[in-house]
């Protein structure tokens, strides 16, 4: 959701016709966007759940799957199971950076005595 925001932030701003939008488009392109994402959801409904959804959670309506699926989409969980490796890996780099920087700035150039 942020970086669909982003993105429509950032692609207003550097729109070749530097066009702002009014408060009233702003409001039909959100109004637009809901609908839009209203309609796919409907569409997963109706086409029910997956074949591993089948197995492990039996059969649902189609008002349950469409709430699942709201539910799913509103939730501020990442499915991402690369997400933590990530994350370490950051942690990882900006601590050996640190540590760098540190270690190297106390290294002093020697004199060298006759």
């Amino acid at each position: 959701m942020a970086a669909r925001n982003a993105f429509r932030y950032v692609s207003r701003r550097l729109s070749s016709s530097g066009k702002v939008l009014s408060e009233e488009e702003k409001a039909a392109e959100n109004v637009y966007i809901k609908k839009m994402e209203k309609e796919k959801l409907e569409k997963l409904a109706r086409q029910g759940p997956k074949p591993e959804e089948q197995a492990a959670g039996g059969s649902g309506s189609v008002a349950d799957a469409a709430s699942s699926a709201q539910a799913s989409s509103t939730s501020r969980v990442s499915d991402d199971k690369y997400r933590n490796y990530g994350v370490l890996a950051g942690l990882i780099t900006g601590v050996g950076a640190l540590g760098w920087y540190l270690l190297s700035k106390d290294k002093k150039a020697e004199e060298v005595q006759d």
